[in-house]
């Protein structure tokens, strides 16, 4: 797994690093600068050798601009810098600047639309490298409409755009903002979460790491990181199914059947020994028929017609990990299901779709969360309903949100997304995989049943969630691959889960 910080976490180990530590800042600055200049010699030497153009501003990213010029000069004459930072300067960057000046490399003022004008529209007709060093991880608001400008002009005549630290007008802490976009972002020491957030994972381009020296030490309690591990339960040659889990799912309604199918489907695909799906008895003979490799049982009802206690209790206590969600409906029936399961479940269980609904309209429910092993997988949608905020707020800052929202319901939460987050009180993370293959009905349910089947074969909480989240979204992309991305279905999906190409 990789760190990743907010904007107050790296401002505070830049802090410590130079007055705790004694690294003077102009050092950092120059690491970083030199460091960030061997990564793009090392990508593109073909394109730095025929020329760049450096956009600098006036703060420290700006002077990280400045110290890449001077490394980047032994290697090709042609380097311009364009000066369109509108603050005082740092010390640190003037001094930098003032060696380019020495190195006398071409520097040119934008304070203007006319200065733009002349500079881009009139002179420049191409470069093959833009590198922008406007504005770093101290940005917040939106870009100046003459920096928009002057970014989106250079950037049409670039071959290859490298964005130093995080792409200028992108917010560190929410990956919020309109901003050019990068074929390569260095990050400087650590990712940031606007790299990842929001717009950030399509702004970024490639993400490459640039230490520049800060200890470990002052790392030590960055609680969020970015999950890549893939865990997948490890299966002995001489296993028998009772090995890898027995899986309850409870789902299935009139109208809606193939949900629960395809997130039983996805438990047996992805390892679990036994799939039991428990649904209505008006429609147990579509499973009956659909699936040959899952056990099928109707639930047993009361003189009302509502799932009996003692029934729904019995087959739960025979479960390794419980599902409960899918396609399951929204009438008395459902809520008296997802009751029995939330008081008398001892395993784990994920609560997906129609459960996370009956929860946002039965709130007095909510507390049950607390006493169990229950993660809940939402869409942003379902969040804002069990959140009781808008889309506006989620989207604001996902973060944020996610844990604020995590700790007053009190179990772990799974935010699906283009990135996807995961909270649990005591770990944050997040899952950089997948793509718009996955925006297809059914692909939740896939993703349930993947982590049920995890969660039975004994895999910790935290890392079934996480590692069904990233097989699932690496199947996508490495389907699209060899087809269209709109062709892709939940269920082929399934079919290619744990192909040896992986």
């Amino acid at each position: 797994m990789e760190r990743i910080l907010s904007r107050a976490e790296m401002q505070a180990i830049d802090k410590k690093t130079i007055n705790e530590f004694g690294t003077p800042s102009r050092v950092l600055m120059e690491v970083a600068g030199a460091r960030c200049a061997d990564a793009i010699i090392r990508d593109y030497p073909d394109q730095v050798q025929d020329g760049v153009v450096i956009l600098c501003g006036s703060g420290n990213n700006g002077g990280d601009g400045y110290v890449i010029a001077r490394h980047l000069f032994a290697f090709c004459p042609d380097i311009l810098i364009f000066s369109m930072g509108t603050g005082r300067m740092s010390s640190e960057s003037s001094s930098n600047r003032l060696l380019c000046e020495k190195l006398d490399i071409p520097i040119f003022e934008i304070n203007s639309q006319q200065d733009l004008q002349e500079y881009v529209i009139k002179g420049l007709t191409t470069t093959p490298i833009l590198i922008d060093a406007v504005f770093g991880i101290g940005f917040k608001g939106e870009l100046p409409i003459l920096i928009q400008n002057a970014c989106a002009a250079f950037s049409a005549l670039a071959e290859v755009v490298v964005a130093i630290d995080i792409p200028s007008g992108l917010n560190v802490d929410t990956g919020n903002g309109d901003c050019l976009t990068a074929d390569l972002t260095l990050a400087i020491e650590e990712l940031k979460y606007g790299h990842i957030l929001q717009n950030g994972r399509n702004s970024c381009g490639k993400l490459l790491r640039i230490p520049i020296g800060i200890p470990e030490i002052y790392k030590e309690d960055i609680a969020v990181y970015v999950y890549n591990d893939s865990i997948i339960p490890q299966r002995p040659v001489d296993a028998h199914k009772g090995l890898f889990g027995r899986v309850f799912i409870f789902g299935g309604s009139p109208g809606y059947v193939g949900s629960a199918r395809l997130c039983a489907r996805a438990a047996l695909r992805s390892g679990a020994g036994l799939v039991h799906i428990c649904s209505r008895r008006e429609v147990i003979g579509y499973y009956s028929a659909a699936c040959d490799e899952v056990m099928n049982f109707a639930i047993a009802e009361d003189k009302t017609g509502l799932p009996r206690v003692k029934a729904i209790k019995e087959m739960i206590s025979r479960a390794d990990a419980i599902a409960i969600g899918s396609g399951m409906g929204l009438d008395a029936f459902a809520l008296r299901l997802l009751d029995i399961v939330l008081n008398h479940a001892t395993c784990p269980c994920v609560i997906d779709a129609d459960a996370i609904t009956l929860l946002a309209q039965n709130r007095d429910m909510l507390p049950l969360l607390k006493k169990g092993n229950f993660v809940l997988t939402p869409h942003k949608a379902e969040f804002c309903r069990l959140a009781d905020i808008s889309m506006a707020e989620l989207d604001a800052d996902l973060m944020a949100r996610l844990i604020e929202t995590q700790a007053k319901l009190g179990c772990a939460v799974l935010l699906k997304g283009h990135s996807t987050l995961y909270a649990d009180g005591d770990k944050t993370l997040m899952i950089c995989a997948g793509n718009d293959a996955l925006a297809t009905g059914g692909s939740g349910d896939l993703l349930v049943g993947i982590i049920a089947s995890f969660i039975a074969q004994k895999l910790p909480l935290y890392q079934a969630v996480c590692s069904a989240a990233l097989l699932m979204g690496n199947t996508a992309e490495r389907l699209c691959e060899s087809r269209h991305s709109y062709t892709i279905l939940p269920s082929d999906i399934i079919e290619h889960l744990g192909d040896t190409d992986a």
